[in-house]
Order: structure tokens, then C-alpha cells, then sequence
């Protein structure tokens, strides 16, 4: 027995005609694209204790709401607040709200009372009719950096010695300096520095490396310097210095010793040659030099053969001597 064809106009023919329709209808409408926003930081590089707002760039004009979270992605646990324009404008929290996050006017974002712990991803996420859009910003916060501190703040080393300074400052730090009496140091064989530059090691020892060590710490926002740190290089004197003296400085003192000595003895001879060959005057005339005349000296009777002799010469008068050929000669 075979089949019967459907009939043409039959009720088959507007079942499948309105199942076309309808399915046409059913069919979900192409996603639109989200364009990529870009976010402003104001300030650009904020600072622990103040705020920062963080605003898409020409946000649309037909914004239905906006979405912020706190990762690089839109996971609604790291959702922070959504926000509906209105009017009236409503915030409605998320679970990594903390109670410092707004939302204000062209979707942006302020932060109050900013930490450290605040530096992270943030992304936003626009919905709107003709423009909906997506951005993530990287926020650092920063702090004024406090006063560093270099270990140990003495150090004796002896010469040709090794010795280790530290430089203790906050992870904020982005640059670490090293100063020897207010100069920059730079590495090298003997100078060495950490990867982060905050331990220097010193080898080899000289006496040029004593003085005093500071470390100079700096970030976006602020400067700071350590108090010195005072290295004493301690070395055996030279061979032949006394009393911390060059071997120079010693023949020096002991040729100007002996060219003293010299000199006033030469001066010395002078003045005893001079003295013997001054003779004395007074008024210009020579002061005549007496002696003593014995009686013998004086034309006198000879004594006689026999008699006793002379007990002493018996000097009875003055008489003024006279100069002999020596003297003479002298003058």
C-alpha cells in the first residue's frame, strides 16, 4: 500500500514556514567587540597617605554602568564597585570593596588613604549600547622613604684586610647609592655591590679606604641619606719612620741638627780668635799691663859665695811690662 503525497497548500506546508520563522527570530545576535580603554592616573605616581583617581580616557556618552576590579581581569571576586550613572547615580559595592574606593562621573575611580598594599592591577570594564570597552592600569604606590641606616656603624680593619658595610632602608627604594666622605663610589675589583646595592664589600684593604660611609637611597618621590659610618684602616708604620715622621723627615731634623752644631761652633772660634787679639784700650790709648819686679830684677849688689841664698823673690814695686815680639807680631 503505498504513500499518499502531501497536497500542495496543505497543513504541513505552514507548520514548516512558521518553524523557519521562528528560528530565524531565535538566533542570538553577534557579540559586540569591546574596545580597549586606557586609564589615567592622577597623580601619576602617587604617595601612602594621600589619594589617587584612577579615570577611563573619553569614556561614552551612552554609559550604562561601569565595573572596576581589583586584578588584571574582570573576576567578579575581585569586583571592588559597579556604577550606574543614573540620575540618580548608584555605587553598588563588591566583595573587594574596603570602604576607601568611589565612583564618580565619567566612571572614575578615587582611592583615599592609600598603602602600600594598594599597588596592583586594577581593570574596568564599560557597558554601553555603542561603545563598550575594556582597560587594566598597574598602580604603584609609593612612600617618602625614611633615613637608611648602615651596619655596623664602626669598623677597624687592617690593611689589606676585607670588610662589609649593609645599607638598611625600605623595599621602596628604588636606587641605592654608595659615598665615601661625600663622594660617589663606583665598583670595581676591590669595591663590590649586591645585586640591589645595598651591601658593599671592600677587599684588599688601603689606606685610602678609611673614612667615613654613607648610603643615599632614592625613589619617584623623595631622597634620603644614612648617618656616616665611620671605617678606620689600621697598617704598620714604614720601616724607619719614628713617631709617625718619613724616613725624609728624619734626615732632614739630623742634617739641620749637625748644621747647628756647625755653625756655633764655628761662631764660637770666631769670638776666642777675636778676644785674644783685641787688646785693651781706654780713650783710645792702650791700657798699660803691670808686673811684678823682684828685687833681682833691680841693679843690685851680687851675692857672694858662701852666703845663704834668697829665700823668695821679694817683689817691691810695679812695673809696666813690655810688650815682646810675640805680641807685636799679633797686632
Amino acid at each position: 500500500m503505498g504513500r499518499i503525497p502531501p497536497t500542495p497548500g496543505g497543513p504541513w506546508t505552514g507548520i514548516l514556514l512558521a518553524a523557519s520563522v521562528l528560528g530565524s527570530c531565535l538566533q542570538p545576535a553577534p557579540a559586540q567587540t569591546q574596545a580597549p580603554v586606557s586609564i589615567v592616573l592622577t597623580p601619576p605616581s602617587p604617595v601612602v597617605g594621600r589619594g589617587v583617581s584612577l579615570a577611563p580616557h573619553n569614556p561614552p556618552q551612552d554609559l550604562v554602568t561601569c565595573n572596576w576590579y581589583r586584578s588584571a581581569t574582570s573576576d567578579e571576586n575581585s569586583r571592588i564597585l559597579s556604577y550606574y550613572p543614573g540620575p540618580p547615580p548608584v555605587q553598588s559595592n563588591g566583595s573587594a570593596h574596603t570602604g576607601r574606593e568611589t565612583a564618580g562621573p565619567g566612571c572614575a575611580l578615587t582611592i583615599a588613604g592609600l598603602t602600600l598594599s594598594d599597588t596592583g592591577n586594577y581593570t574596568v570594564r564599560i557597558e554601553s549600547p555603542t561603545s563598550p570597552g575594556l582597560g587594566s592600569v598597574y598602580l604603584r604606590v609609593y612612600e617618602m622613604l625614611p633615613r637608611p641606616t648602615v651596619t655596623p656603624n664602626q669598623t677597624q680593619v687592617p690593611e689589606n684586610g676585607t670588610f662589609t658595610l649593609t645599607c638598611n632602608t625600605s623595599p621602596s627604594a628604588d636606587t641605592v647609592l654608595w659615598l665615601l666622605d661625600g663622594a660617589s663610589l663606583v665598583p670595581s675589583e676591590r669595591l663590590v655591590l649586591s645585586p640591589d646595592n645595598r651591601t658593599l664589600t671592600v677587599l684588599n684593604a688601603t689606606r685610602g679606604d678609611a673614612g667615613t660611609y654613607r648610603c643615599e637611597v632614592r625613589n619617584l618621590v623623595s631622597t634620603s641619606r644614612s648617618e656616616p659610618s665611620t671605617v678606620t684602616v689600621a697598617y704598620a708604620p714604614s720601616p724607619g719612620a719614628h713617631s709617625g715622621l718619613s724616613a725624609g723627615a728624619v734626615a732632614g731634623i739630623v742634617i739641620g741638627s749637625l748644621a747647628g752644631v756647625a755653625l756655633v761652633g764655628v761662631m764660637a772660634y770666631f769670638l776666642y780668635s777675636h778676644c785674644r787679639n783685641e787688646t785693651p784700650t781706654e780713650n783710645g790709648a792702650p791700657v798699660p799691663v803691670y808686673e811684678n819686679l823682684s828685687s833681682i830684677a833691680r841693679a843690685g849688689p851680687v851675692a857672694q859665695p858662701g852666703s845663704p841664698p834668697d829665700p823668695g823673690p821679694t817683689y817691691e814695686t810695679l812695673q809696666a811690662r813690655q810688650p815682646d815680639l810675640y805680641e807685636e807680631l799679633k797686632k
